[in-house]
């Protein structure tokens, strides 16, 4: 008995396995065909990044149903490590179908793959904003949290933010950024803050 409940539990688990290698095989079939339809070779290697994190996260979204039933899950806002185990799964699969693409990262490997990964995105509705030597922008995301962002550079979407001025209040957007280290001379530490890297107008 207890060696057909075992054997039972082995084939419950190799047929999990290749539903989940399955659907990776899809998401990254697809990132593949996207990546060459924009050229990726006249990309320099930080877009390239962009453009590969910004893929995966958006086929993570399209097949998230699928992927959960087969136990591959995390909250694309909070859970880094749950994201970087997705996006080095999507790429060790794209190397069935593109291997030219990860030959340009050959250079650096895993911490590539980290820095794509760490490309996270939200939608939600502006709230605000503020600040004087540097910008905050307060966006309620669909949950109904709000989230700040530091403004710390030119970004896609920050010349639009800067025409709307104050106009900006209550326009839908999706806001790409990534989590940066800064130290706080007030609370004497280290700390993390969300950068923004992109917006898009929705």
């Amino acid at each position: 008995m207890k060696k057909k409940i075992l054997l039972l539990g082995v084939v419950f688990f190799t047929l999990i396995l290749s539903a989940q290698e399955a659907t990776l095989d899809k998401i990254a079939k697809e990132t593949c065909e996207y990546l060459n339809e924009v050229d990726f070779k006249s990309l320099s290697k930080k877009d390239l990044e962009i453009k590969l994190g910004i893929q995966i996260i958006k086929l993570y979204s399209k097949y998230e149903k699928e992927l959960k039933s087969e136990g591959l899950e995390f909250e694309l806002n909070e859970d880094q490590k749950g994201i970087e185990s997705y996006a080095e799964k999507v790429a060790f699969s794209m190397i069935k179908f593109c291997p030219e693409v990860l030959a340009a990262f050959a250079d650096d490997g895993e911490d590539e793959m980290q820095e794509v990964a760490s490309i996270l995105y939200l939608e939600g509705e502006i709230k605000k904003i503020s600040g004087e030597e540097l910008y905050v922008i307060e966006i309620k995301d669909t949950s109904g949290k709000t989230q700040k962002f530091l403004w710390l550079n030119n970004f896609e979407g920050s010349d639009e933010l800067i025409e709307l001025d104050k106009k900006v209040k209550g326009k839908k957007v999706k806001i790409f950024y990534e989590d940066v280290e800064y130290f706080s001379p007030k609370l004497k530490e280290y700390i993390v803050r969300k950068k923004v890297s992109k917006v898009e107008f929705l």
